[in-house]
């Protein structure tokens, strides 16, 4: 009787998780379409920083689409708004594969949003590659998670070494000006432990929230304690408050220092002289940039018609472009037999996979899906309104 029962629990079983491999293999597929979802915020007071990149992520497809697909298959992507929180994005992944039923989504937004979602990602085998740019994403290894781009570690640890070594800084009086979420703090401790290295304590730790319209309090801070490098650990809209208002109380540092989500040639256009000693880090290319990969942006975003006034962030525009030109790499290496498995596989193929310069080069294996810790240097030029590449790839130095 035992042995009878036995018998009937693994057949369950065994059903069970055919049924389960059936529903991997044929989520999202057809033979004339690949569906895909997008978790990135659209509405909201940070949603200047999803719109762009998505309309990158469609321009792309649409791009492809146009040229007949791949493997015979047009790209639809649903993209889901999560307003820049956690729990709506975790209610996005859910209703993307088990109602839309994609194969899988591109990314589920911003630090929080991907953490809040990672028993999830394991389980339905979403092959995606995160906003944000947390080492504990790749390390340890996550089988589904594909980092891309410098950790904020790395950027922060490659602004301090370009004080000391590039502008050659004796005695720096630095100062930081960050936001409490997730990238901001993880900024200032880099900031702090980079800048110990080279022998020196930050003169100032300042807060500006994600919202701020105002920097008066954290400008005179600065100005008081004679602050001549500012680094900010903060997005877009609050950096280009902060830089008017300095401009305001005729506050003038050596440098003001960037992240990747505040190095767009936006701020040279708001700010004008204001931003003249502006440098950002980034690792995907700037629109001046004169490489294959950029004359590609620039060519899909005139076919689609996103001329620079109406994508806004040009940089998150040639962001979402890029990582799509992974997706559509990875569909042509995964061939017909496209599953989340497969796309996994073919992922972890790349070799210092090449964008034409809208990305560095990338290479995962199935052991490692660590992003490549590189970064530029992008300074501002003001008479032309746009941000200038004025370094080569380079990675944090060896101290």
């Amino acid at each position: 009787m035992m042995g009878r029962k036995m018998v009937m629990v693994c057949f369950a079983v065994a059903t069970i998780c055919l049924w389960a491999c059936q529903s991997f293999a044929e989520r999202g597929v057809s033979d004339d379409k690949i569906k895909l979802g997008l978790i990135l915020v659209k509405t909201g007071p940070v949603a200047a920083l999803g719109i762009p990149s998505g309309q990158g992520h469609g321009d792309y497809f649409q791009y492809i689409n146009d040229q007949g697909g791949v493997h015979g298959r047009k790209i639809e992507m649903i993209w889901e708004d999560d307003e820049f929180q956690a729990p709506k994005s975790v209610a996005a992944l859910k209703k993307l594969i088990h109602r839309d039923n994609v194969l899988t989504i591109i990314t589920t937004g911003g630090s929080q949003q991907t953490i809040a979602n990672m028993n999830s990602i394991q389980e339905y085998k979403i092959v995606n590659v995160p906003n944000a740019l947390m080492r504990e994403f790749y390390d340890p290894y996550n089988p589904f998670i594909f980092a891309m781009g410098a950790t904020y570690e790395a950027q922060f640890q490659c602004i301090v070494d370009y004080i000391f070594n590039d502008l050659k800084a004796q005695n720096p009086r630095i100062g930081v000006v960050y936001t409490k979420k997730e990238y901001g703090k993880i900024g200032l401790e880099a900031t702090r432990e980079r800048a110990k290295k080279y022998g020196v304590d930050l003169v100032s730790e300042l807060v500006l929230p994600t919202g701020a319209v105002d920097a008066s309090s954290q400008i005179l801070t600065l100005q008081q304690n004679a602050v001549d490098y500012v680094i900010t650990c903060d997005v877009l809209p609050p950096i280009i408050s902060l830089l008017k208002t300095a401009e305001k109380y005729n506050y003038k540092p050596k440098k003001w220092f960037g992240f990747n989500w505040a190095t767009d040639d936006m701020i040279v256009k708001a700010c004008g002289a204001a931003a003249e000693n502006y440098i950002g880090v980034n690792y995907f290319g700037a629109w001046s940039d004169d490489n294959p990969g950029m004359k590609l942006v620039k060519e899909i975003a005139a076919k689609y018609n996103r001329d620079e006034k109406s994508i806004g962030l040009t940089s998150l525009y040639t962001y979402g472009i890029g990582v799509s030109m992974l997706y559509v790499e990875a569909f042509k290496r995964a061939g017909k037999n496209l599953t989340p498995d497969t796309l996994k596989a073919a992922f972890e193929t790349f070799r210092n996979f090449d964008t034409g310069g809208v990305l560095p080069p990338l290479t995962y294996t199935d052991k490692s899906h660590a992003p490549p810790e590189v970064v530029r240097f992008f300074k501002a030029d003001v008479p032309n309104k746009r941000l200038v590449t004025c370094t080569d790839w380079r990675k944090p130095r060896n101290l």
